[in-house]
């Protein structure tokens, strides 16, 4: 009997919310799970959960009216919540995941100040969090650091820790997208030959190759007007364009999710003239396992991808670095 109150004991959880006044009732479901785990009324902004789990699950809080309200591990202990941070705090795997937040914010810190450069950060980055995960592949701690830190991750290393995760790594949505998209990425990798798409709008036939594959180095710009780092990346695009386009320099934008409307009053506020194929259907970004914007590609004259995922001052130094051998 003993060891059995022992065991139970060690099994409990003790979830304490604080300064939750945006709702009355709380809901925790584990991510990609509709099922709720627990809930509880919120007075003067504060919740409890009491019960048991067997292990850890990586969980979500949601509103009475259906917002989220922020992730955490869920583990026998006593976790404790603020509306205004986004960790919990107080058992070990929660404790660990803000552990390696801090950790990477003091790199980030060093980064912004030069005392370290970009690649060395983003190895040092993605080092510690695949050492996090991997080490974690069964448990809400591995689920939740995966998802939050994935953009540190690179591609096959990301399939090599989804292929051999757990349950709970393998139902995470945002994951699971990821590793479909990376599927679709496969066929499309730097020195991949172009893959065409069609759609059809205005009573007209758009398709990629009626650009792409035509003598020309071509840059694809996957963006939207909703977008704001899309946005930001469009003065880099055109400082490119009008640099070679007497050479023979294409750019072409593809609004993915956007109205007509808007992108053409994005188009007008930040003086764009490149032709735009809408992504109708997600046909164009389902082609290139598009899983985020700005997605910024390089085609060769025989439409060759040269280069995925451009950004910033990479935008100038690639196409130049083409243009300038011809």
């Amino acid at each position: 009997m003993v060891c059995a109150a022992m065991m139970h004991a060690q099994r409990e959880y003790r979830v304490s919310g604080e300064d939750y006044q945006q709702t009355s009732r709380v809901y925790m479901k584990e991510v990609g799970d509709s099922v709720v785990i627990d809930s509880a009324d919120v007075h003067d902004g504060v919740f409890t959960f009491v019960g048991r789990v067997e292990g850890s699950k990586y969980v979500e809080l949601v509103s009475k009216e259906g917002n989220p309200l922020g992730q955490f591990v869920l583990e026998p202990g006593n976790v404790t919540l603020y509306g205004k941070n986004y960790y919990g705090r107080g058992a070990p795997l929660n404790d660990a995941f803000v552990k390696l937040v801090n950790e990477l914010s003091v790199y980030e810190k060093m980064e912004s100040e030069g005392k370290l450069s970009k690649d060395d950060s983003y190895n040092i980055h993605m080092a510690k969090v695949v050492e996090l995960v991997s080490t974690h592949l069964n448990d809400g701690l591995g689920a939740r650091a995966f998802y939050y830190f994935n953009y540190y991750i690179e591609k096959f290393t990301f399939k090599v820790l989804f292929d051999h995760g757990g349950p709970m790594i393998k139902k995470v949505p945002g994951l699971i997208r990821l590793r479909e998209n990376y599927e679709l990425t496969a066929k499309t990798e730097e020195c991949m030959m172009f893959t065409d798409f069609e759609v059809e709008y205005d009573g007209q036939v758009h398709r990629l190759s009626d650009y792409v594959g035509k003598g020309h180095y071509v840059l694809i710009d996957f963006w939207a007007s909703w977008c704001g780092p899309c946005k930001a990346e469009i003065p880099n695009i055109i400082e490119a364009y009008n640099k070679y386009k007497d050479r023979g320099f294409v750019a072409v934008g593809i609004p993915v999710n956007d109205k007509p409307e808007d992108t053409q009053k994005a188009m007008e506020e930040l003086g764009i003239t490149d032709p735009q194929i809408r992504d109708i259907d997600g046909a164009a970004s389902s082609s290139y396992g598009v899983a985020y914007i700005p997605q910024i590609i390089l085609f060769g004259p025989d439409g060759t991808i040269l280069r995925r995922g451009l950004r910033g001052e990479e935008i100038m130094k690639a196409v130049s670095g083409y243009m300038e051998r011809n």
